[in-house]
């Protein structure tokens, strides 16, 4: 038997099951706020996916085979991320759409980089984004947080400790800026170095940002971005000040928004790689799985879509990395007891089709039992893949049901076995 191509995940039915569950459940709290869903192509052409620093060696193009010459779409690629697709579609369709557009997709994703546990050359990202005309208050970007928390807190085992970290890039490179580096190549060096800051030592951070600039007043810039208290910021640039002013406004409003959490917190060290971003940025750590990276991350973005459109199209949003953060949940309950199968009941027996119709009716998923096989062989197979009760239905007129877990059993009149079900299963 051959092999998975390694980095495409397959789920067996149990975990697609959870998978399922998870997808649905933050798919409801993102409707909660009001946005709509999106599914966009699985190609983009080539020069669309590159034209905001994506590295094109990390994007699998297309081509048919045996094309000759130029023939072969030689000039689309499966997308990166969910983001370029967005606001592309948002461009192409700017007069059909309402604003500000709020949206939410998942969709699999591809990128052509070494497969490894909780790291997938195909994956799925579930993104959120709020897109404007012209402009976007602040607050959107407070409302996409708000938003990806909730649905956090609703797929994670209750008590699970994650922390969103909040940054504003103008803070960040109005600070960089003040310490004495040159706007430009120097600026955007240094920003890399911050963001770096909790993987390495300081005396290596202090080392690399002293190489970038020797003039720079480096510890300043390293005691500036790891302060915890954004009143001890003073004496900052236009730039720096602006982003501080945002980012206060974005904290004050998360709190009336989530009535106040410990999960959301400030951190001026947070700087996210892509360089669309200018403003809000954001990433997550799950305390008990560090080894995830970031589960949710994005920001705010001037205009996506500048190469798109002729239009300013700001926005702002996130992203979860769903696939990643699946593989952990489905060793956490409740996901790790999913059943294998969404039906409660297995109904057996010459009346079995008739019967199963009426509880489907009733809303209560149920399986036909299938096959020449024994009451037991069916009832084990089906304890097996999580089904809670059998039915053996021989006669139009009464049924046996059996509850597998206490293995008791009643004889019920077929017009009350529905109602019977419905007590069952609460």
């Amino acid at each position: 038997m051959k092999t998975n191509i390694s980095g495409f995940p397959e789920y067996l039915p149990s975990e697609q099951l959870a998978f399922n569950t998870i997808i649905h459940t933050i798919s409801g709290i993102y409707q909660n706020y009001g946005y709509v869903p999106l599914e966009t192509a699985a190609v983009e052409r080539i020069d669309t996916l590159t034209s905001k620093g994506i590295d094109s060696k990390e994007v699998y193009a297309l081509r048919r085979l045996n094309a000759q010459g130029d023939d072969g779409d030689k000039d689309i690629a499966l997308r990166f991320d969910l983001t370029v697709p967005m606001a592309r579609y948002v461009a192409q369709n700017f007069a059909d759409l309402s604003f500000p557009f709020r949206r939410y997709q998942c969709q699999p994703v591809w990128r052509g980089e070494r497969a490894q546990k909780g790291r997938y050359r195909q994956f799925h990202q579930f993104d959120l984004d709020v897109v404007g005309d012209g402009t976007l208050p602040i607050v959107a970007d407070a409302e996409v947080i708000a938003a990806a928390h909730d649905a956090l807190v609703a797929i994670m085992p209750e008590g699970t400790p994650f922390t969103m970290r909040v940054n504003n890039r103008k803070l960040l490179t109005g600070l960089v800026q003040g310490a004495g580096y040159e706007e430009g190549e120097q600026t955007y060096a240094a920003i890399k170095v911050i963001d770096d800051l909790e993987k390495i030592r300081d005396e290596d951070a202090r080392e690399r940002l002293t190489a970038i600039n020797p003039q720079a007043n480096v510890q300043k810039l390293i005691d500036q971005t790891r302060t915890t208290n954004l009143s001890d910021l003073t004496g900052l640039n236009d730039l720096a000040q602006q982003g501080l002013n945002e980012l206060k406004e974005v904290l004050t409003t998360l709190d009336n928004l989530t009535g106040g959490t410990s999960n959301i917190v400030a951190d001026l060290a947070i700087a996210r790689g892509l360089d669309y971003y200018t403003g809000t940025v954001v990433e997550t750590k799950l305390h008990t799985a560090p080894e995830l990276g970031s589960i949710c991350s994005g920001g705010r973005y001037d205009n996506l879509a500048a190469s798109l459109s002729d239009r300013n199209l700001p926005g702002v949003g996130l992203s979860i990395g769903v696939s990643r953060l699946a593989a952990w949940l489905m060793d956490q309950p409740p996901y790790n007891t999913m059943p294998a199968t969404p039906a409660s009941i297995i109904v057996i027996g010459a009346a079995a089709p008739a019967l199963c119709q009426q509880i489907r009716k009733a809303g209560l998923a149920c399986e036909l039992g299938l096959g020449d096989k024994s009451a037991g062989q069916h009832f084990m197979a089906a304890d097996k893949r999580g089904i809670k009760y059998g039915i053996v239905a021989d006669t139009p007129e009464k049924a046996t049901i059996r509850t597998f877990s206490t293995r008791q059993q009643a004889e019920v009149e077929a017009s009350g076995v529905v109602p019977y079900l419905q007590t069952l299963l609460g």
